[in-house]
């Protein structure tokens, strides 16, 4: 693999340690790619600067970067808008099976992958004559076997289509192949706080995403008055007090041959470093909702994130939704119901009403379905402007921000 330049997430201590000689690999930087929702990436792009990572190069559906994996442990740990982070493993030439076996089998799959570990081999195809995937798969898994039964009188690993699988993708695109392993396991959205939901929930790194989209600051006043289950006012909480969202969790790469625990327990400690005090009156994080079960299932995900200290959650409906008692000026957030899982009703001229009557110095931001943009146009004009499209729940959706006047 080619060794591009060394990057690195929080700080110059802990990007160099004392290796030994046996580290030279894990002290080598590689090529990644970290995957978010499409529309997202330039949210994902800013994190990756922000934690000091050189040279992120941002294509369609994610950023790609080159790290240590020292750096990889850090961004599964440390990126709120990410799905998955991939280890780019090869890219050669492969114009028919043959070749694809060839190379695969000569590749030293050994460094990364015990013979006991599962794998899940997944393929894609574009302008390629290998068109069946199913093919591409069999020729691939059938490489690796012979890699590990004959090279190196090894068992072969077993292959398996179950999540818990180790995931290898194999994309063919016209006669390149590229491989790449996933990192994460289980997509990085899944905090483990979140075990009660309302109908609709929006993914956790979507809504991280969207804050970090719409430039919402950590110590600025926050209000979403559709909160749900919480998820928005969750992740702002967590940007506010620093806290990394993957801490809980654990990753594909801990089943990696060259895994070294010590060096994630000391990433782990290190992002664990409490935050900077707060000021003695912060500005608030609000949520509101109509539905008290809903509510309560918000209270207890908080609790859960440890966030519960820092959110103010009203039962209130939009309507009612007192302003907010900061004298600041803030972002209103929200994912109101569309009508395709929960009624639509006036939500939309209600969000607008409470914007531009109750919090008219603020600022406001949501996601709406792409195919009923006239809706927004018709209702505010060009009070609001579209900066991004998304994929929530399967829909496409914008979305939309508004400054206030002031801010124009």
């Amino acid at each position: 693999m080619r060794p591009p330049a060394h990057a690195g997430i929080v700080g110059a201590a802990l990007l160099a340690p004392a290796f030994s000689p046996t580290d030279a690999r894990t002290a080598m930087a590689q090529t990644y790619f970290a995957t978010t929702q499409p529309g997202l990436e330039e949210a994902l792009l800013s994190e990756l600067r922000d934690l000091k990572i050189k040279r992120p190069r941002m294509v369609t559906g994610g950023v790609e970067f080159d790290a240590t994996y020292t750096t990889l442990y850090q961004a599964n740990l440390a990126l709120r808008s990410a799905t998955r982070i991939w280890l780019r493993l090869d890219e050669f030439r492969a114009r028919d099976t043959s070749e694809l076996f060839r190379k695969c089998r000569r590749f030293d799959w050994e460094r990364l992958i015990p013979p006991e570990l599962a794998l899940n081999l997944r393929a894609s195809s574009r302008q390629s004559r290998m068109v069946h995937t199913g093919t591409i798969t069999e020729v691939v898994e059938e490489a690796i076997s012979q890699r590990f039964v004959e090279e190196l009188g090894q068992p072969a690993p077993l292959f398996s289509s179950g999540d818990d699988a180790q995931r290898i993708l194999i994309r063919i695109d016209g006669d390149r192949c590229q491989l790449s392993l996933d990192s994460s396991g289980s997509r990085l959205q899944r905090r483990g706080w979140r075990t009660e939901a309302g109908p609709a929930p929006l993914r956790e790194n979507i809504a991280a995403g969207l804050l970090l989209q719409i430039g919402w600051q950590p110590h600025q006043p926050l209000l979403d008055p559709m909160c749900g289950s919480g998820t928005i006012p969750i992740e702002a909480a967590l940007m506010r007090q620093r806290i990394a969202p993957n801490l809980a969790r654990r990753f594909a790469f801990e089943r990696w041959a060259n895994f070294e625990a010590a060096r994630l327990d000391k990433v782990r400690t290190a992002l664990h470093r409490p935050a900077p005090t707060s000021p003695p009156d912060p500005s608030p994080i609000e949520g509101s909702d109509r539905d008290p079960d809903v509510l309560q299932a918000a209270r207890a995900n908080a609790r859960r994130a440890g966030v519960d200290a820092q959110l103010h959650l009203t039962l209130a409906t939009l309507q009612d939704r007192p302003a907010p008692e900061s004298t600041e000026p803030g972002w209103i957030l929200t994912n109101p119901p569309y009508g395709e899982r929960l009624a639509t009703g006036d939500a939309l001229s209600s969000l607008f009403h409470l914007w531009q009557s109750r919090l008219p110095t603020w600022s406001l931001a949501f996601i709406w379905p792409r195919e009923r943009a006239d809706q927004v146009r018709k209702l505010a004009g060009n009070r609001l402007q579209s900066v991004a499209t998304v994929f929530n729940g399967g829909i496409s959706v914008d979305l939309w921000i508004g400054t206030p006047p002031a801010a124009k």
